[in-house]
This record gives structure tokens, sequence and C-alpha cells, in this order.
């Protein structure tokens, strides 16, 4: 699974309506099979008691029935939230319906969690692995809030994908909840995001958000909270909604993707600035990363490489009140985190260092 087949089949999603979708498949990638999920496994990773723990996942049926009978059957500590049948079209001659699952994980009482969630569309039954660990939460524990939830059902087909980032969480002690991006839902829902050190937005939360959510948001970081912002120019639409958000803050996310040619850079030591390296981070990966211009108090973390323009960023800050603003120039976060096409490469430890403030003094 690469990050190209990712970010195309997400960002067609993203940007038609529902209906019949027509995927092209990469070469050297098979083609999907009637009963294969994607993912093919949901492991949550470590998550706190009280949690909101949300995710999805495909399930891949015959095209000869677009309307067929679904039917879930769920593990106690798993809770269905809804399920969407659509027409999907992989290459030029593979055609398929396909059944949305969304799934919410019960965290009301602490424990270690393991089964299966079965699917059956029409006559065939699929088996959906899902795992989580819930834990008690700690006093000083640091509360990150996840939209949209990276357990999403076109992010991957391997849930091996998913391990460098449930493997931060776990080691750096995070109480982190995941959230949905559902239509005709609000994004952060009634949600008291006071209650939260950290919030990370990605490209299908950026998309969805609206007036009173941009608010929301920029009121939460006056009021001393951490916003992550992450997205690139891949995802259309995603970048001008990430500057509804930076307005005002000194960070503006350009709009346009890697140079020809240097889709995947590894900056040099002197491409990050001093905090950055004295938190012990001395490398990092970026693949389609898009560039950050910086004015009027915000802060180049990690200098962009390949572009004419001098002064951008990958990784750019900005004091907003009593809180903090970041922006990264990368859509994948979550992968980006395993430094799939740099291995040996800080990325997890640069943003297990973002989420975790202070940043600066």
């Amino acid at each position: 699974m690469t990050l190209l087949w990712w970010e195309l089949v997400t960002s067609i999603r993203w940007a038609l309506a529902a209906g019949c979708l027509l995927v092209l498949a990469p070469a050297g990638r098979a083609v999907p099979v009637v009963g294969q999920a994607q993912p093919d496994y949901l492991p949550f990773g470590t998550v706190c008691v009280g949690g909101a723990v949300e995710g999805s996942f495909l399930v891949y049926a015959s095209a000869d029935d677009p309307k067929p009978t679904v039917k879930v059957e769920a593990p106690k500590f798993v809770k269905v939230l809804g399920t969407k049948t659509f027409a999907r079209q992989v290459g030029a001659a593979n055609s398929f319906t396909c059944v949305e699952v969304e799934v919410a994980i019960e965290t009301a009482r602490e424990g270690e969690f393991e089964s299966e969630i079965k699917v059956t569309v029409g006559e065939v039954t699929t088996k959906m692995p899902v795992s989580v660990v819930v834990k008690t939460r700690k006093a000083g524990q640091i509360r990150l809030l996840v939209a949209g939830t990276p357990f999403e059902c076109a992010a991957t087909d391997s849930g091996k994908m998913y391990k460098a980032w449930t493997d931060l969480v776990r080691d750096a002690g995070l109480d982190t909840s995941y959230l949905l991006v559902r239509p005709k839902q609000p994004v952060l829902r009634d949600l008291d995001l006071s209650k939260y050190n950290c919030v990370l937005l990605n490209a299908h939360a950026l998309l969805s958000q609206t007036a009173d959510y941009v608010q929301r948001v920029r009121a939460f970081a006056k009021a001393g909270g951490r916003v992550v912002v992450t997205t690139s120019a891949f995802f259309t639409g995603s970048v001008p909604a990430a500057n509804e958000v930076l307005d005002g803050t000194g960070l503006e996310l350009l709009d346009q993707g890697a140079p020809r040619g240097l889709k995947n850079v590894t900056p040099k030591a002197d491409d990050f600035s001093p905090e950055v390296v004295k938190a012990g981070i001395k490398s990092a990966t970026f693949f389609r990363a898009s560039p950050i211009r910086v004015e009027n108090g915000g802060r180049v973390l990690v200098s962009a490489v390949g572009f004419e323009k001098a002064g951008l960023g990958f990784v750019a800050t900005a004091k907003v009140g009593k809180g903090e603003v970041t922006v990264m120039g990368v859509s994948l976060w979550w992968l980006w985190t395993a430094g799939e096409r740099g291995e040996g490469a800080d990325n997890t430890k640069l943003l297990r260092w973002l989420l975790a403030p202070p940043l600066a003094g």
C-alpha cells in the first residue's frame, strides 16, 4: 500500500458526491475481491476510559446486487454507528457494490478487547478483526482529539500501517479520542474542547468544516489549547480550508505540491529550528509536502526543501492568544509518522513533540 494509492482514493472520494465511483488501480496493486475488507484489521491501540473512539471499514461485494441485504454482528465492545452502500469501479472492468461500516468503541470500562465484526452482504460473510486496549486515565495525561480518525475505510489496505501511530500514542501516554467525519454531522460534535490539550485536524475534517467549527477551533487555541493542522495540496480544497483556521496567525499553507523530481525529500540538519534540534530530532522525511509561508510572529520549525522562494517551511507554528497553532504540509500524518519513505527518520519523534506542549516558553 503506497502513499500515492491512499491519496488517490481519498482525494477522489471526498471531491466527488456519493454515487458510482471510478478508481484507477495503480500498476502492480491487486484488484479487490468479493468479500475483502479494507483495511484488513482495525487496531485502535491504547485509549482511555470515556474517550470517543470511532472508525470505519469497507467490504467489497458483488456488483450483481446494487442493494444487497446487509447484516452486521459486532462484539459487545463495538457499537455499529451505521452502514452505507454504494457502487465502485476499480480499474476499467472491475465493478463492486461496497458497504461501508462505521463503528465506535465502547470505552466505559478498562480492559483489553479483541474480537471480530461479522458483516454479511447477501450470502457472503466477511470477518473484520478489531482490537483495543482501554485504560483508566492518569492525572496529567495529555488529552488529544483527532478529527478525522485515521481508522477510516479509505485509509489503507493493511491494519499494520497503523502501528507507528498506535505505538506513539501508547509510549507517549496520550489520552486520544478519534472522530469520524460524517455527512450532516458537525465535525467536532458537541464536545467541550476545553477538556482537551490538543486538537489535530486532517484534510477530511477541514473539508467538512463550517464557520462555527472554525470559530470553535480558534477560540480553543486562544484559550491556551494547541491546534495541529495537517494537509497538503493533493487534497483538493483542503488548503483553502486550512487557511481559514490559520487566518491571522502569520501562517499560510500554500496550495502547491512538491517541485518536479522532489516528491520525497529529507531536510538537512540546518533546516531544523534550534528548538527542534534540542528535542533530539535529527532527521525527517516529507513526501509530496506543501510549503508554508510564515510572517507576523510565526516561525518555521522545519524548513521546506526544493522551493525557489526562501523562508518557507514544511512545519511551522505561531502563538495564538494563550495557545499555539502548528501546521504541517503533509496530508497523511499517521502514515508520515511511520516514515515509510525514509526509514530511520525521526518523523515519529517530531510528531510526538508537536502534540505534547509546551513547544516554546
